[in-house]
């Protein structure tokens, strides 16, 4: 069944795109892109070989009604022969070298994916003009202009199309956006700015058009594409070179400037959508290296060093404005017998839920973080003794929910408390009263929590 959904899908997508290309005619015959090959790369590249038969019925079919009249004709049949051989080959060799995974995210996978849609449109191209010169008798003089727009037109076509895979891989499956990403916590603001890019490229290109600027001054259009890469990363930056790329086009063809070279016109769009794969890869690597840095490998949450870099100016701002602060160290009961009785694996996944546990308990401005092994912490701003309590219960009953992977066997955990005051002095004092508290409610039987103050008073 799911093979059958994804040939209907890889079908019909085919479909579109091919006739997707028809509505961006920048001249007789040539359209400023063509990503309907983008189709059948994607799809052997990401499911597998066997889409390859699906994929030459999508080729066939994808000129419906003329194509299935004009497909036996040698040259017709030639073409498309080139284009199911050259890129379901292409993607069959990108996977079995697993050359790049998708969602693109690393330079790596960026260059990777650039250099096999490169090379494959450029012998794309070479055998379309072979097929052009010996099968369908055209002239020399043409064979280069053609040669050129078909390679351009594919690179830019294929480029675009993997480009809008990636963006819709990414959302689908829920990867990771590193803090700071623009739809990280909301949706209009990036719309707002789109379609704001998208009015400004369209303004540009109509003035720039009407005064027959647009060959000196064409490329000036990259700018928001920098400028998004750089301050807002690989989504956005995607998301608006697919958007600068429409509306120029689409201003182009309004406005119908021939002057400009259909070339020139098609490699400004190819240098857009590989400027922001590489400037958006660049900013992702680095973010990604700061979050690794900082970060706990498995769990995802702030690592022993950035806990104390971040908390220790938590810690200043309360006692310096007064404010309540309270600590909870966390401790899993007998989580040795885990991995002792179910192995390593299983104990990474019951970490990583409790971990889960940890930054449901917390608002925005509290922190929590793994310190090591079955250890967690909680550093809870302007949060009182009785708030810091509830808190804790509340995140002991949902640890003990965790259930080990493939078993019936359920987690407890033991928390201590601590609460900033006139004698504490600085974090590492909270940590070492949080711990006392910590090792009192191992001692009262596990699976419950203890405030230092009151130890202390007793």
């Amino acid at each position: 069944m799911e093979f059958f959904s994804r040939s209907l899908v890889l079908v019909l997508l085919y479909y579109l795109m091919w006739h997707f290309a028809s509505l961006f005619e920048i001249a007789p015959f040539v359209s400023a892109f063509y990503p309907a090959a983008g189709v059948v790369l994607l799809f052997v590249f990401h499911f597998g070989p066997r889409y390859i038969p699906v994929a030459a019925l999508a080729i066939m079919l994808g000129s419906f009604p003329f194509g299935l009249f004009h497909f036996w004709q040698v040259e017709n049949f030639a073409m498309a022969l080139r284009q199911l051989l050259i890129y379901s080959g292409a993607a069959v060799l990108a996977r079995h070298l697993s050359l790049f995974s998708l969602p693109v995210k690393t330079l790596r996978d960026v260059s990777a994916l650039i250099l096999i849609v490169v090379l494959t449109t450029l012998v794309s191209a070479a055998v379309a003009i072979f097929v052009l010169k010996y099968l369908a008798s055209v002239p020399s003089e043409e064979l280069l202009t053609l040669f050129l727009s078909y390679w351009i037109g594919d690179l830019g076509g294929v480029l675009m199309f993997m480009v809008a895979a990636t963006l819709f891989i990414d959302v689908y499956e829920g990867h990771h956006v590193y803090r700071g990403d623009v739809f990280e916590r909301r949706v209009v603001w990036p719309l707002m700015l789109l379609l704001l890019i998208a009015l400004t490229v369209a303004v540009y290109f109509m003035v720039t058009g009407v005064e027959g600027m647009v060959g000196r001054v064409g490329y000036l259009i990259l700018l928001p594409v920098a400028w998004a890469a750089t301050v807002y990363g690989m989504r956005f930056a995607l998301l608006t070179s697919l958007i600068v790329n429409l509306s120029a086009v689409s201003v182009y063809l309004l406005l119908d400037l021939d002057n400009y070279p259909v070339v020139d016109f098609q490699l400004l769009f190819v240098v857009t959508v590989i400027m922001a794969l590489i400037l958006g890869a660049s900013l992702e690597e680095r973010e990604q290296a700061r979050f690794d840095a900082s970060h706990d490998p498995l769990t995802r949450v702030m690592n022993r060093r950035a806990f104390f870099n971040y908390g220790n100016a938590l810690f200043e701002r309360a006692r310096r404005h007064n404010r309540d602060l309270a600590l909870l160290m966390v401790d899993l009961d007998y989580f040795k017998l885990v991995n002792d009785t179910w192995g390593h694996k299983s104990g990474d996944q019951v970490l990583m839920a409790v971990a889960e546990c940890c930054r449901h308990a917390c608002r925005q401005t509290d922190l929590h973080a793994r310190l090591g092994g079955e250890e967690f912490v909680l550093l809870l701003d302007d949060a009182d003794a009785e708030q810091s309590a509830v808190v804790a219960e509340r995140l002991r009953e949902a640890i003990e929910k965790v259930i080990v992977p493939l078993t019936s066997h359920t987690l407890t955990a033991s928390i201590g408390i601590s609460q900033l005051n006139q004698a504490t002095r600085s974090l590492e004092d909270m940590l070492s009263q949080a711990d006392k508290a910590l090792y009192a409610a191992k001692a009262d039987g596990r699976n419950n929590y203890k405030v230092f103050s009151k130890l202390a008073s007793t």
